[in-house]
């Protein structure tokens, strides 16, 4: 026998040894989400409880997700709503103001903020309703839901969170 040769009877259960361990390798499951029966509960947490456009210190009322469960970052979408007035961003390092719109997904958990327009209302200024879904990005379910109710005052110029 010639010594410099493969031994093909032991080559090729090796090959197909290797081939198959590989691609019998599972992805590691996703960990940090709520099955169906998982408890996560959200809310909006506003930073101010009373706001006019002609105040200096603040672009809105500012608004923080707050979720009280396992989840990972990654997997979730924020889509916030609301059906009066609309949402900006405004943020370091240069404060400058970005315009969300009354329908906004993102935002990774950090704070937006609310605004509306300050021209003069004829009649009273309707109450807002202010929504947030979180969504898992792979099934479009929604995880959790929460939303926040913005009154004014007698004025009618001053939003009133309650």
């Amino acid at each position: 026998m010639h010594e410099d040769y493969l031994c093909l009877p032991c080559t090729f259960p090796c090959v197909l040894f290797i081939l198959g361990a590989g691609c019998s390798t599972t992805a590691p499951a996703r960990t940090g989400t709520p099955s169906a029966g998982s408890p996560v509960t959200l809310s909006i947490q506003p930073d101010i409880s009373r706001y006019t456009v002609l105040m200096s210190s603040t672009v809105g009322i500012g608004l923080t997700p707050q979720i009280h469960g396992t989840l990972t970052p990654d997997y979730i979408t924020y889509l916030w709503k609301t059906d009066y007035g609309h949402f900006v961003r405004w943020s370091t390092p240069d404060y400058t103001v970005s315009e969300l719109g009354n329908t906004f997904t993102g935002g990774n958990g950090t704070k937006i903020y609310w605004t509306y327009i300050g021209e003069n209302e004829t009649g009273p200024r309707p109450q807002v309703h202010i929504t947030l879904d979180l969504i898992d990005r792979a099934t479009g379910a929604t995880l959790g839901h929460a939303e926040r109710v913005i009154g004014w005052d007698t004025g009618n110029d001053t939003a009133v969170t309650g």
